[in-house]
């Protein structure tokens, strides 16, 4: 009888759960929201110590209205070869350093290799990655720093670096110089791009210490410009600094060169915060890195026309192994014909979507793939 009692207890206390008492729906993770900052009550003698450690910032749920059934997939990740090279990038008359880690680490190497060398920074602005050397008095002898060095030798027509696209450096026999830097977050989340521009005193480019960008710049010796860079990627990839982190640097990784996210028709959009010639070349650079098959590109138009292999996002070259036991396999049918469209502008940024018969593809998690992986490739 007492069994029975105590079974009958247990239904009873589990029908609460069966008939109108279920539990509240759990809150979607696409749903949350930080928290408001930890109020310190004013009875208390503010005693409390902040964390040293740096917490993230939870990031705002991207477009949670277009997953009402299930939580959207984590992006795919893919690997170049050279993604953990420090690697010297070019296009037409530019040059960049591309370093393999975060602005955090990579801006106090950087004030690490001017100070090894001896070189005073006159300008330093961590909030907008910006350092200026002091301007430097360059004479026809040896020097024992390598920044004084390649001066000297631009000076005297020795660069170590040949000239590009026809671009070609003034040597400068008179004057004093100086550089300036600017450090920005590179195309991939954890990257750092290097970008400088030579000044010599006696010529009309002069930039005020005020400037922020030197895109609009061009440097009195290029070739001095590219032997900095080669010195200081050299310096960067043989760790002669020890790795440590800057905290007054955060503010330069917040400026990001990629945003993928669906607008409010639900088409997946990858904008690029580059200048239109960047834009155009990163895209094609990106395709060629991922083995995707341009058919035809028109620069005016701002379109790619593209096959895909859809082993691409699978890894699988050959197919299923249900596909190729049967002799099922298709090629055809593994291949995605669209066109890659940009259109936009610098100042906004240009947005790159992904189309089939003159409309965004329908697909969009599809569309989401190609972007996702033009975006890993873009260098």
């Amino acid at each position: 009888m007492r069994f029975i009692s105590i079974v009958l207890l247990v239904c009873l206390t589990a029908s609460c759960g069966w008939f109108g008492g279920a539990a509240p729906e759990e809150e979607s993770y696409i749903d949350t929201k930080p928290l408001p900052p930890l109020q310190i009550p004013d009875d208390l003698d503010g005693s409390i110590v902040d964390n040293p450690i740096l917490l993230p910032v939870i990031g705002e749920q991207r477009n949670p209205s277009f997953y009402p059934q299930r939580p959207p997939l984590p992006d795919a990740l893919y690997a170049s070869d050279n993604r953990d090279e420090v690697r010297l990038q070019a296009l037409g008359g530019r040059n960049w350093l591309v370093v393999p880690e975060p602005a955090t680490t990579a801006w106090p190497k950087m004030k690490q290799f001017f100070a090894d060398n001896g070189i005073v920074l006159e300008m330093d602005r961590p909030e907008v990655g910006r350092l200026n050397t002091a301007w430097l008095t360059v004479e026809d002898k040896d020097y024992r720093d390598v920044v004084r060095t390649l001066l000297r030798n631009n000076r005297r027509g020795e660069e170590a670096v040949p000239a590009q696209d026809g671009v070609e450096g003034t040597a400068q026999n008179q004057g004093k110089d100086r550089f300036l830097i600017r450090v920005e977050q590179g195309l991939q989340p954890q990257s750092t791009e290097v970008h400088i521009r030579h000044e010599n005193d006696t010529q009309d480019q002069l930039a005020a210490d005020d400037v922020i960008s030197l895109n609009d710049l061009k440097s009195n010796m290029a070739t001095a410009e590219r032997s900095l860079l080669n010195e200081i990627g050299g310096y960067i990839a043989a760790r002669v600094a020890e790795t440590t982190v800057s905290k007054v640097a955060l503010q330069i990784g917040a400026s990001a060169k990629t945003d993928l996210s669906r607008n409010a028709d639900g088409v997946p959009v990858l904008k690029l915060f580059l200048d239109r010639s960047r834009a155009w070349a990163t895209l094609g650079q990106a395709m060629k890195n991922a083995e995707i098959e341009v058919n035809e590109q028109s620069s005016d138009a701002g379109e790619y026309d593209v096959t895909i292999a859809t082993e691409l996002f699978s890894g699988d070259a050959k197919g299923s192994v249900l596909c190729r036991v049967t002799f099922s396999c298709n090629s055809e049918a593994r291949r995605i014909n669209a066109v890659i469209q940009m259109s936009g502008d610098a100042e906004s940024g240009f947005d790159v979507i992904v189309v089939q018969d003159g409309a965004p593809m329908t697909d969009a998690d599809k569309a989401q793939k190609i972007l996702v992986l033009i975006r890993e490739f873009a260098t």
